[in-house]
């Protein structure tokens, strides 16, 4: 028998109270008054002392309740192996080894491959052990079956082969997914092994615990009590780490010249012995210097290269490491953009909205709009409507060619639907496929303005902050008054202050239609004239699909969107910075090879667009993470050795013995026990303590 509690025995040495009690009781004789007596001075009784026990029954009683109070309360159960088997038990252990970009460092992985070594040299031949690396995410190598498959003489040198065919890569880290992965892996191990007990469970972490590693998953995740931690901890040999960090523009929409310069942001490591760093383009330009004491970032204005459509990378020196010490950027070019306008008005009528369209659609440095006007009175084109980014109608009439860009809306395009009168209500009845729609034009005194703004709606994002949001000095001159009952799924992004919908959006299909009751030529409106004009068809643009920027920035791992107007490319391929060339398979419209920094091109009918892609900047956040961060989540930390393998197999049997008495409950017998002997005790405490009554009737 064992106890999972086995100090509480230490109660039974209570039983000493009864018995000192039943050995010193002390009481007098049975006094007898004579009444010849009460003249004579009473004197105090003699006592008498016994050192011999009474009541010896009784005594056992009692002596046995304690006993079994105790026994009870130390938890006992019946083992049926010895706790020394528990520990001759196999270890699960999972090797956790870092791959991230930050393992790139001068001497890191040959210190990584020494650790492996270390560990594999103290495991057991009854031991399982799992061989798991990670950056963003977390993979098995050699898993717990492989490895219990693979002759005992035979394990150290195939994970050491695995490991000579790795090495560190590009993309960051995600500590806290890893150790969940780690975790769960030796969870799963336990429930589908069948032959092997359940023994001590280790997680040796091999890597540079740098700070820049994401703990988001543990937060979420409960730690395995039973579940260790070892951390064994690489040191790089230079302590100076700067890098390098292109800080976005404000405006999405860059200078006509492309000649503004680009702010990059410096980073030192707070452990730096380096202050001094230098900036260049490519490896021929002029350097320029820059200073950065420890621990602190400046962001200093680089002048753009001399030609802004070539690929260029910007290489910092100085420092002690440098594999994060290039920024890729990719080439200026202008994004061309199709607009189709569907109408009845002339280019260069200034009372008309095509001409304002025309004047807001600009060319700059990022986007090169072309903006194509087709009469309502003609035929659509499919191919046209198909690649257009966007397109924006006043008045369309043929059957044949509602249905076209209703096709393109439920494909998952965005049409602009300008209402120039009443009668637009049958092209959106036809364009929605609702039925008869209520519209008229709305009596107005002088002008109406907008009122409420729905400025959650993502075409209006823009204009949340309230020093951009005033919308009261446009004015609207006429406007349509549309009932929406008929209309289901309609969002109103805008109403007048006369609470008719000013703009709103109905959903097609995987489309949108946007709707506006008023146009901005200045028979209807001023609001072509207003500053929330181009803002507001930019953003309606971007709401379609149009992503808008100088250049398409990334880091190493993230998926790359690669469709077009029309959806995905065909017979596309991406170019890797490293010459190898991907095809697209058919229908992929995301690309997520992405696993080299440098600059990607998408090759597609003739044309090339470039996109770059960079180590993640938390990369570069190199200084060591102190290990309370990972305490304070719950995880079970310890040195790695032999007291830390015996402190594991010490919980292990706990754990072993809790189990197997929360499934015997002897201590709810022993309860029962105790209660009866409690029984018993009352019952002869109180025949004994009795006081004897007199046989025969009181003497005269």
């Amino acid at each position: 028998m064992s106890f999972l509690y086995p100090l509480l025995l230490a109660g039974i040495a209570a039983i000493g109270v009864p018995i000192v009690l039943h050995m010193i009781r002390r009481h007098t004789r049975k006094r007898v008054t004579f009444s010849s007596l009460m003249f004579v001075r009473t004197t105090a009784p003699r006592l008498r002392n016994r050192s011999r026990v009474e009541n010896l029954p009784l005594l056992i009683l009692r002596c046995l309740l304690l006993i079994l109070l105790a026994v009870a309360f130390a938890r006992p159960l019946l083992s049926r192996q010895e706790p020394e088997t528990v520990v001759r038990a196999g270890r699960r252990v999972v090797l956790l080894v870092d791959t991230s970009a930050s393992m790139r460092r001068i001497g890191l992985w040959g210190q990584a491959i020494d650790e492996v070594r270390s560990v594999l040299r103290d495991v057991e031949p009854m031991d399982r052990l799992c061989l798991m690396t990670f950056d963003r995410s977390a993979r098995i190598q050699i898993g717990f079956e492989q490895w219990a498959g693979l002759d005992v003489s035979q394990r150290a040198a195939a994970v050491m082969d695995c490991l000579s065919d790795l090495s560190p890569g590009w993309a960051a880290t995600d500590l806290g997914r890893a150790l969940v992965a780690a975790a769960e892996a030796v969870e799963d191990d336990e429930v589908h092994d069948d032959q092997q007990p359940v023994g001590p469970r280790q997680i040796v972490l091999i890597g540079d615990m740098q700070q820049g590693s994401r703990l988001d998953a543990l937060h979420t995740y409960e730690w395995p009590a039973t579940t260790e931690l070892v951390v064994r901890l690489v040191d790089p040999r230079g302590l100076t780490n700067a890098t390098l960090e292109w800080v976005a523009e404000r405006d999405r929409l860059a200078s006509p010249d492309g000649n503004e310069a680009f702010r990059i942001r410096v980073s030192n490591s707070s452990e730096a012995t380096t202050e001094q760093f230098q900036l260049q383009w490519d490896a021929h330009d002029a350097r320029t210097e820059i200073y950065v004491p420890p621990g602190t970032s400046h962001v200093v204005q680089v002048p753009p290269p001399s030609d802004p459509s070539a690929i260029h990378h910007l290489i910092l020196t100085g420092d002690d490491h440098d594999f994060d010490n290039t920024l890729h950027i990719a080439p200026r070019l202008q994004q061309p953009i199709d607009i189709l306008y569907i109408g009845r008005d002339d280019p260069n009528d200034p009372q008309g909205m095509l001409f304002y369209l025309r004047q807001a659609f600009g060319v700059t440095s990022a986007l090169h709009a072309r903006v194509t006007s087709r009469r309502s009175d003609g035929a659509l084109r499919v191919d046209e409507v198909v690649t257009a980014h966007l397109i924006v109608t006043t008045d369309v009439t043929g059957a044949e060619d509602l249905a076209i860009l209703r096709r393109h809306i439920e494909t998952g395009g965005t049409i602009l639907l300008v209402m120039p009168s009443a009668q637009a209500a049958t092209m959106l009845s036809a364009l929605t496929g609702s039925g008869r729609i209520e519209l008229q034009e709305a009596d107005t005194d002088r002008y109406a303005m907008l009122g409420r703004m729905e400025f959650a709606h993502p075409v209006l994002s823009a204009f949340s902050d309230p020093r951009f949001g005033d919308f009261t000095k446009v004015h609207f001159w006429r406007h349509r008054r549309v009932d929406l009952a008929g209309l289901a799924n309609a969002r109103v992004l805008a109403w007048y202050d006369s609470n008719d919908p000013a703009w709103f959006e109905v959903p097609v299909g995987s489309g949108a239609l946007l709707v506006f009751t008023g146009g901005w030529h200045p028979a209807d409106s001023d609001l072509a004239l207003s500053s929330k004009f181009v803002p507001l068809l930019y953003s309606i643009l971007e709401y379609g699909g149009v992503r808008m920027g100088t250049q398409a920035q990334y880091v190493v791992g993230d998926p790359v969107p690669v469709t077009g107007p029309a959806g995905p490319q065909r017979d596309a391929r991406v170019r890797k910075p490293d010459g190898a060339a991907v095809a697209l398979d058919a229908g992929v419209d995301t690309f997520i090879q992405t696993d080299l920094p440098g600059i990607y091109g998408v090759e597609s009918a003739g044309e090339t667009t470039w996109f770059a892609v960079n180590v993640a900047v938390s990369e570069s956040r190199t200084d060591p993470m102190p290990f309370e961060n990972l305490e304070r989540l719950g995880l079970s930390m310890k040195t790695p050795g032999p007291a830390a393998i015996g402190q594991v197999a010490k919980t292990t049997i706990h754990r072993g013995l809790v189990e197997t008495e929360s499934r015997q409950k002897l201590w709810r017998w022993v309860l029962v026990a105790a209660s009866v002997v409690l029984l018993m005790e009352i019952w002869l405490a109180g025949r004994l303590t009795r006081p004897a009554t007199e046989s025969q009737g009181a003497q005269p």
